[in-house]
């Protein structure tokens, strides 16, 4: 979540940019951004504890969001323009963690998150073309300890986890504001509460959003959510759950229709092991509570019943194949599936200290077939914590660019920019 083709060095463009390990994705840029806040004059560097990433289109301008958690537990949020390396625009509200992102329309998005009380805030934003975010508003909701939320239609749609384990999905639109009738305000819809204790969730975007979590047995369990009667009903569908147990999961819809096909990436449960070459002896270089990575295709059938329905999958091989934090999205209107994972490299070094350092991998994927096959491959060294992805609008001669956003040591957040062609 490989027969895997082989992959060709390319020589350094002319424009600068250095490509990665195939023909087809490039690594354009890769730094370390410095951000102000608006009521400073001066800059510092980016700092956070975990981090969201999301495209957006406003009134036909493309960039993207990112949603993070400071070194202080702040909720920050900045806009980007393509592969610009300061931010349009960054503000900071309030203590938050399990940060997350959804958008309703192409001018509103929420930032459901946990406040400084432990209680789900839904925050509701508004954003203009140029990347400039205006706070419009927050709905509260019970204490929660995990948060997570997806586009759904004209809605967006937010999954939480109680304090007792169970989980609990809650549609939000928007209606017309009081205090400024030309503005929007953020209207709670229906919601749907689970039965059994469950975590790790992921939610896709999509007309129908696909629920996966780990459920009370570690396995990865998905469930389809639909709304009715203008999101004041949640309907549960059919669920599918995988044979064997996870830690991590991550899920994207490949086309977003309530019928459609969506995709997840996920991590089993640890230690996995690996080792090294045989000239180097076959050492045991790590073995540590990282998962193997796997992607996993679901879809509904076409029988008439509904069912949620298994398709191709794939697990990552070697000590590349090995995952602790996951992020996966369907770029290009479906033509490319791109996902990344923080894992190790597989260099023979003669030092034991130097073997299976630590590194982000990120993988493009042909997904039309029934198979998945791994058309390129891309990599950054060093030691990472999360890692985000999301796509932006695409840069002169590319098909497709996406940027990576990841935290490493002492908090520090790198955003790498890819393009595809």
């Amino acid at each position: 979540m490989l027969r895997v083709k082989a992959l060709v060095l390319l020589a350094v463009l002319c424009l600068g940019t250095s490509p990665a390990l195939a023909e087809k994705l490039y690594k354009l840029k890769e730094f370390k951004p410095d951000v102000s806040y608006i009521e400073t004059s001066y800059s510092f560097p980016f700092l956070a504890k975990e981090i969201e990433a999301a495209s957006y289109d406003a009134n036909g301008h493309l960039g993207y969001i990112l949603v993070a958690s400071d070194s202080a537990d702040n909720l920050v949020i900045s806009t980007w323009h393509s592969n610009a390396e300061t931010p349009e625009y960054l503000v900071n509200r309030g203590k938050a963690r399990s940060v997350s992102i959804a958008k309703i329309d192409n001018t509103h998005f929420i930032t459901p998150v946990i406040d400084g009380s432990n209680k789900l805030r839904v925050i509701l934003w508004k954003i203009t073309g140029n990347g400039t975010i205006t706070y419009r508003g927050f709905r509260s909701g019970p204490e929660v300890t995990e948060v997570t939320s997806a586009s759904s239609g004209s809605a967006a749609m937010v999954v939480a986890q109680r304090k007792n384990g169970t989980l609990f999905a809650q549609a939000f639109k928007l209606k017309q504001a009081e205090d400024i009738p030309t503005e929007k305000a953020l209207d709670r819809r229906g919601i749907y509460e689970f039965a059994g204790s469950a975590d790790q969730l992921a939610l896709s975007d999509g007309t129908a959003n696909l629920l996966a979590f780990r459920d009370e047995d570690g396995k990865l369990r998905v469930t389809r959510l639909r709304k009715r009667q203008n999101a004041s009903v949640i309907e549960r569908g059919p669920t599918l759950v995988s044979m064997g147990q996870i830690q991590k999961a991550a899920i994207t819809a490949a086309d977003g229709t309530p019928n459609g096909r969506w995709i997840t990436l996920s991590t089993s449960k640890g230690p996995s092991e690996f080792k090294t070459g045989h000239r180097c002896l076959g050492q045991t270089i790590h073995k540590e509570p990282h998962g193997r990575g796997k992607l996993i295709e679901w879809d509904i059938g076409t029988d008439g019943t509904q069912y949620l329905r298994r398709g191709a999958d794939r697990e990552f091989q070697g000590s590349g194949g090995v995952a602790k934090e996951v992020a996966v999205e369907v770029i290009s209107n479906g033509n490319y599936l791109v996902s990344s994972h923080l894992g190790f490299d597989t260099f023979c070094k003669r030092n034991p200290k130097n073997r299976g350092k630590q590194r982000m991998e990120v993988h493009l994927w042909d997904h039309a077939g029934t198979t998945y096959d791994k058309d390129a491959s891309g990599r950054i060294n060093g030691k990472y914590y999360d890692v985000a992805l999301a796509e932006f609008h695409p840069i002169q001669n590319y098909d497709a660019n996406f940027v990576v956003a990841l935290i490493g040591e002492n908090q520090q957040v790198k955003l790498s920019i890819w393009g595809v062609k």
